[in-house]
Parts: structure tokens; sequence; C-alpha cells
């Protein structure tokens, strides 16, 4: 019998983050391809093509970021941005803003604000660390 030398990839580590079910569902479906958050230094140290372990109370799910962009505040962001792909219940981009200065005080928003483009990783190479 012959030995092989077989090399395993070791699956990337994924950052866990806690969302609200109706955003989990929108991001997991499709239909929210924009995560946004304020500039924690949690949030500064994220990188395009890591990966991000989503979780609400009851479920989880892996994203992978594509890209991440910084504005100012919100009001820039959602002049730049599709605010569908960020707020998909919302009716237009004045209910998005208000929904995010509601999740978000302006004390906060002045951290800077971070859009974070995702898609739906597979859930075959996660390994999730803190």
């Amino acid at each position: 019998m012959l030995a092989r030398n077989i090399k395993y990839r070791q699956a990337a580590p994924a950052r866990k983050m806690r969302i609200k079910k109706p955003y989990y569902d929108a991001i997991m479906s499709g239909r929210k391809t924009l995560e946004v958050r304020v500039g924690y230094g949690s949030i500064k140290r994220l990188r395009a093509g890591e990966l991000l372990q989503l979780e609400t109370s009851h479920e989880s799910g892996a994203v992978r970021i594509k890209s991440i962009r910084i504005y100012d505040n919100f009001a820039k962001m959602l002049a730049a941005e599709d605010w569908r792909q960020i707020v998909p219940q919302a009716k237009d981009r004045a209910e998005a803003l208000r929904l995010l200065q509601k999740i978000y005080p302006p004390r906060k928003e002045k951290l800077g604000v971070y859009a974070i483009e995702i898609a739906k990783a597979e859930s075959s190479t996660i390994q999730c660390m803190s």
C-alpha cells in the first residue's frame, strides 16, 4: 500500500456577529446584501474575504465579506448605496434612514458608518471564533 501526504485545507475562522431576525432572514434569502454597522473596534478590524457567522437567538448562517465601504454618516451612505439592499422592508430612503437612526443614536453614528457588502458562504468551510 502506498502512503500519501494529504493536505487538509483548514477552514478560515469566522467572526461571530449578532443580528436581528428580520435582517438575518433578508440576508439569507438574498434580499439584503449590505450589512451596516458603526465603527466599533471589532468592525474596524473586518476585512474583505473574511467570513462572518451571523447569529440570531435561534439561527445562524455564514456570509463572506465582499467589500467594506466607510461613510461619515447614514445620510451619505444612503446617497451612495441602494437602501433596498440595506433595509429591504423600508418603503423609501427616508424610512431606511429613520430605521438606521433608531438602531444607532447620533453618538454611535459619529464612529463612522460601515457598509459591509456580503454574500452567503458555503457552510462546509466555516469554523467559528469570537
